[in-house]
């Protein structure tokens, strides 16, 4: 059947006309045919479309309030995305532009998926183009706004239901230059970096390995035979494709055994770097960003710490779905010292978590937490005088930034070229 072909049925239609166009409402809406488990509990709306007693809108309207409907769209989506899904199948189009994707989205949070149907079902344009006996279809370039809008929807109609993980619509994977094609958005330098190439989960024989890899990075060490009977149902979701891994490491977290580790043990403030080096590969960049976390954790607890984390722009960009998070390269870290404190942070290992205070801090204060507790050197016991760690000065911390800085800008040879006498100490100490 022509994609663009209206179909529509009225109470002049026949049993086999209504029986077909059923089929059409599916594929149009679910992207599929309803499994028998399924159909159970639209029975009654079926029943009554193919009796008459409904038309098109109606039974469409009954379908997507359905568990048939949101568990596939909804549950296990973002809202960005099940909005885009939701335009697609109900208006036979992408989203147009930014004003009108903050218009739904600001309903569906607002007054919940109900009032979002019914703005939808209820508008001026949903009535013009089907009322209430043509079912929605894919409309041709002639009806679009612009050339972009119409190649948008196009990709959209291209996009397998089970694509429906990514959680970033079209219209932004697009003007932000990302590769969504293989059901994980990537930005292009991402894609160049082996890296992240090696990070990312796409097959089931990947899994196996990949769940070692996310326990290393997350838990740092491989979870004891007792702990992992705690996460097993999670285990078997994750290998057997049910849940990706960006879900994975969301319930992960959440087990004592992560919060046991790094949370009922540690300084909020430490818990809260632990955790960005965990799933974000880096230290927090400044106080500013810590004390937006730390507000959060303390407020609303752990469960709202890690969703700000999970659904923010940074992770959905640098990791997406599919990609285990890992330690990113100097040229993500916004200033040398940003990227220094991070490589400081991934060479912790996980005995010395109970260093409460984060290495932003007790670099600062010229403290030696070496050892796994922090002390300023006039407390450290026992030692002569001349082995006590000097406090990192300002202008200490000024030339470690600029000879970073000249190792980012130059080949090696000529940043050492470049170097007097002191730079070369300081970086050989670095080094160490």
């Amino acid at each position: 059947m022509d994609t663009y072909a209206p179909v529509t049925i009225d109470r002049k239609s026949s049993d086999q006309e209504r029986q077909v166009a059923l089929c059409q409402i599916y594929a149009q809406i679910l992207e599929r045919q309803p499994y028998i488990h399924e159909r159970k509990e639209i029975a009654k709306a079926e029943k009554d479309f193919l009796k008459g007693k409904l038309g098109v809108r109606h039974f469409i309207g009954e379908l997507v309030m359905s568990n048939v409907y949101l568990n596939s769209f909804y549950h296990n989506c973002s809202n960005l995305k099940f909005v885009e899904w939701t335009v697609k199948h109900l208006l036979g189009r992408a989203v147009r532009d930014n004003e009108e994707v903050a218009r739904y989205m600001n309903l569906l949070m607002m007054e919940g998926v109900s009032a979002f149907f019914h703005e939808i079902l209820g508008s001026e344009e949903y009535r013009k183009a089907f009322g209430c006996f043509t079912i929605p279809y894919a409309r041709d370039v002639k009806f679009y706004d612009s050339p972009r809008n119409y190649l948008q929807t196009d990709l959209m109609q291209h996009e397998h239901m089970g694509q429906r993980g990514k959680v970033i619509p079209t219209i932004y994977w697009q003007q932000l230059g990302m590769d969504c094609e293989t059901g994980t958005c990537v930005l292009p330098e991402e894609m160049s970096n082996p890296e992240a190439a090696n990070h990312s989960v796409h097959t089931a024989s990947d899994r196996q390995n990949a769940i070692a890899q996310i326990y290393a990075q997350v838990l740092e060490r491989q979870p004891y035979m007792a702990e992992r009977k705690a996460i097993a149902h999670l285990e078997q979701d994750f290998l057997t494709g049910k849940i990706d891994v960006r879900h994975f490491i969301g319930e992960l977290v959440m087990s004592e055994l992560y919060l046991n580790a790094f949370y009922h043990d540690c300084s909020n403030l430490k818990f809260m770097e632990l955790s960005f080096k965990h799933l974000l590969g880096r230290t927090p960049h400044n106080k500013e960003e810590i004390g937006i976390y730390t507000d959060e954790l303390t407020k609303h607890g752990v469960n709202a710490f890690f969703h700000k984390i999970f659904d923010s722009e940074e992770y959905r960009k640098a990791f997406g779905c599919h990609t285990i998070p890992y330690a990113r390269d100097v040229k993500f870290h916004d200033s040398p010292r940003n990227y220094l404190q991070s490589d400081l942070l991934q060479h912790e290992h996980m005995g010395q978590h109970g260093k409460v205070v984060p290495t932003l801090y007790w670099q600062e204060l010229g403290m030696d937490c070496e050892t796994g507790t922090c002390v300023m050197p006039e407390e450290q016991p026992n030692r002569p005088a001349p082995h006590v760690k000097e406090p990192v000065s300002r202008s200490l911390n000024e030339e470690i930034e600029e000879l970073l800085q000249m190792l980012q800008t130059s080949d090696a040879r000529q940043a050492l070229q470049r170097m007097n006498d002191k730079q070369r100490s300081l970086l050989r100490n670095l080094a160490k």
